[in-house]
């Protein structure tokens, strides 16, 4: 296991860490908004196994910087491959969920070098031309911001997690109850990073893009309408659509095996 700092010209500060099988192909790992690389939990175990993974905290949250202005999604990937080079990676595979695989989009697009095979999970191209995020959703993450963040997770927590899993599961929210009280918390960084997310848009770039892609979603998704996965598919040569039956936004979390299995299957 290494971990560090790494910092572009004029940029935060972002936290990463590596660890997995020794020689194993590298996977890096974007979470979504408000998240930092500790709510991988399990999942991220399962890939090490296979994989050397890189996780990396995004600016605004976790151990990373929150600059003092707002963002973009183009920034938070120069980041991204930022981390790679200080943690020695020069190519890896790319795995990013919800405003994750917003970055690994602009990642791929913006630092094609650094990607080999991409994977995009419950996300959208963004703009005028997706799928908006249901009024409801988008203020109940408008609400949650301004809320003590153990109380923020727990109201979001049915936007993202199944009600099944919600009842079998109640320890999921409070693993991350205690994560979120663990690390440094900054609402100027949850706010910028929301910022990003509505500023995204790919729609006009996407067919420039060369990595193989696979496009992954839960249709029980009830954040990122599932809609856009089969239009971002569309919008990349070659990509490739796989859908999580009955699964919801934060797939990786709930489903973490068959998940695992999903990609790894394409990554090869």
């Amino acid at each position: 296991m290494s971990r560090g700092l790494a910092r572009r010209r004029g940029g935060p500060q972002i936290f990463w860490e590596a660890g997995g099988r020794e020689g194993g192909r590298p996977l890096l790992l974007i979470r979504g908004l408000g998240r930092s690389s500790s709510y991988w939990l399990d999942f991220r175990e399962r890939l090490e196994a296979e994989r050397w993974v890189v996780v990396m905290d995004n600016r605004g949250v976790g151990r990373s910087e929150s600059p003092d202005r707002g963002w973009w999604t183009e920034e938070m990937a120069d980041d991204a491959a930022e981390v790679l080079r200080a943690s020695g990676v020069e190519r890896a595979d790319v795995f990013g969920i919800s405003l994750g695989g917003m970055i690994a989009q602009q990642l791929a697009l913006r630092h094609p070098h650094r990607v080999a095979r991409l994977a995009l999970g419950c996300t959208t191209f963004g703009g005028r031309r997706a799928v908006r995020v249901p009024p409801r959703a988008a203020l109940a993450l408008a609400r949650a911001i301004a809320r003590p963040f153990d109380e923020s997770i727990r109201r979001t927590a049915p936007w993202v997690l199944g009600p099944e899993t919600l009842a079998r599961r109640p320890d999921i929210v409070e693993t991350w109850v205690q994560i979120a009280a663990s690390e440094p918390r900054s609402r100027r960084g949850v706010a910028g990073q929301l910022l990003a997310a509505a500023r995204h848009a790919t729609y006009d770039l996407l067919p420039h893009l060369r990595a193989p892609t696979l496009v992954v979603s839960g249709d029980a998704d009830r954040l990122i309408p599932p809609e856009n996965s089969p239009r971002l598919a569309a919008r990349i040569p070659g990509a490739r659509l796989a859908w999580l039956r009955g699964a919801p936004h934060d797939f990786p979390t709930e489903r973490p095996e068959e998940t695992a299995r999903t990609l790894l299957a394409f990554l090869g």
